[in-house]
């Protein structure tokens, strides 16, 4: 019976030495986790904000291509009108 009554008191000293130290130790695990989130949206924003920029980006090439095209064609209606006018002159 001593032997149960002892083991028992070991047990229970055993538990309380390591449930604060279980409790530290989850608190610590979520601090960490809140530093994780933190820094996945962090990462999260940043990324939208890259995506946003490209797509603007993309935007400007297809209006930049555009007028290019643009000026393109109209040098080339006006060097044939040159050229023509200048065989007529």
């Amino acid at each position: 019976m001593q032997q149960v009554e002892a083991l028992i008191f070991a047990e229970h000293q055993k538990l309380s030495y390591e449930n604060p130290l279980l409790k530290q130790q989850i608190n610590s695990l979520e601090e960490l986790n809140q530093l994780h989130i933190k820094t996945d949206s962090i990462k999260t924003i940043e990324i939208n904000d890259l995506k946003d920029r490209v797509a603007s980006d993309a935007n400007k090439i297809q209006r930049l291509k555009s007028a290019q095209k643009k000026t393109i064609l109209g040098f080339s209606v006006g060097s044939v009108f040159l050229f023509i006018l200048g065989l007529i002159l």
